[in-house]
């Protein structure tokens, strides 16, 4: 009898905890489903991503929930950056803001072109070009050119990338070397003594301070003969500040195909045949703001000298346009205008001889130059459908 009643009171003692285990449980289960439900919300929130201690936020639309960064610094490029697998994502390129507002570069052009010279020294690359301090201390690189045709060759160069959208030349804006005129007469003896033709045009371009220079990214460089393209298939695990060059870095090979400008990205490719390593060292021609912005200097070598010798650095220049299958959209439609157009450099010259009032003085591409150009946007806008295609 005492044997039945312990038994029966184990059963109940048995029963208590199962009904209180049952209990936790259930209250277990209706927190973690409250906790799911709470995450959930907040991930279709805004996602923030820490990048080199930058917080960027990136809206649900541009960017899935699942995209995650590896230790804070890397995420995939796949879900992310890259549209349709040729395009740059939309989020990325609202990410990179335009390199020159347009309000500024046309007060620039207007300050300067009568702005006195008080100081001419050396600076700005060449040695050729000068550093111009204006009397309100504003400073610009001078660029006398080896001929006119280095100035008129920047000169166009600047104004194509303000038809293809591209915001990465400083400010431009052209002046004659009138020395008894008030805005040279101070530098006058400097000017002579540099031999400089009394009457010629130079060209005028915003001096930017606190720049670095730039190497050639891993994803772009070219090994003897070979390389990797810059596709959505061999990019992956990169930080966001590098992702926004790369962005610049694929307007700046489609620009330099374009112009045929060999001063910069293409001397080196071509300079493989005997300098083993000379892709390690920066670029010729292109400089980096503390912002991260790329700056297209010195076009000098751009359209006009750089279609006169296209025959010896084309192979060079069609390396370079195949490195890269990844697009800006708003590049890709420029192109895309230029080619329906029929006639880009008509367009070119409309906008130049607009913006600039010493443009019919110093010239624009000739007959044969202008062909080149749209054979040229040609070229590019059948790699891009290719692009598009393949991948």
């Amino acid at each position: 009898m005492r044997f039945e009643i312990m038994n029966a009171g184990k059963v109940k003692l048995c029963a208590s905890l199962f009904m209180w285990l049952g209990i936790v449980t259930w209250v277990g289960n209706v927190k973690l489903h409250l906790w799911f439900v709470f995450v959930q919300q907040s991930t279709e929130r805004d996602v923030v991503f820490s990048v080199a201690n930058e917080h960027v936020n990136i809206s649900k639309r541009h960017a899935p929930v699942n995209a995650g960064l590896r230790d804070g610094k890397t995420f995939s490029i796949l879900d992310n950056a890259i549209e349709q697998r040729v395009f740059w994502s939309a989020w990325l390129d609202g990410l990179s803001t335009r390199v020159f507002d347009v309000d500024h570069e046309r007060k620039w052009r207007e300050q300067v072109r009568d702005a006195r010279v008080v100081v001419l020294e050396a600076g700005c690359g060449r040695p050729t070009n000068r550093l111009a301090t204006f009397a309100d201390g504003t400073r610009a690189c001078v660029r006398y050119g080896i001929d006119a045709d280095q100035v008129l060759g920047e000169t166009l160069s600047y104004y194509l990338a303000e038809l293809l959208g591209i915001s990465n030349l400083p400010p431009l804006a052209l002046s004659k070397l009138n020395l008894s005129n008030e805005q040279w007469a101070s530098v006058r003896g400097k000017i002579e003594a540099l031999e400089w033709s009394p009457n010629a045009i130079v060209s005028l371009t915003e001096f930017i301070p606190n720049v670095t220079g730039v190497f050639i990214p891993l994803h772009l460089r070219k090994q003897q003969g070979g390389g990797v393209q810059l596709s959505a298939e061999n990019i992956s695990n990169v930080t966001l500040t590098y992702l926004v060059e790369l962005m610049q870095w694929s307007d700046l090979i489609i620009f330099d195909y374009l112009t045929a400008n060999f001063d910069r990205i293409v001397s080196h490719i071509f300079s493989l045949q005997w300098d083993a390593r000379v892709m390690e060292r920066t670029t010729n021609n292109l400089l980096k703001t503390i912002n991260g912005h790329l700056l297209f200097i010195d076009n000098e070598a751009g359209l006009v000298h750089g279609y006169r010798v296209l025959d010896l650095w084309e192979r060079y220049h069609r390396l370079l346009l195949g490195s890269s299958c990844i697009f800006r959209r708003s590049t890709v439609r420029r192109i895309s205008e230029l080619k329906r157009s029929g006639n880009s450099a008509k367009l070119l010259y409309e906008l130049y001889r607009a913006r600039e009032p010493l443009a019919r003085e110093l010239g624009s591409l000739s007959e044969e130059h202008a062909l080149t150009l749209q054979n040229r946007i040609d070229v590019v806008y059948k790699h891009i459908k290719q692009c598009a295609e393949i991948m």
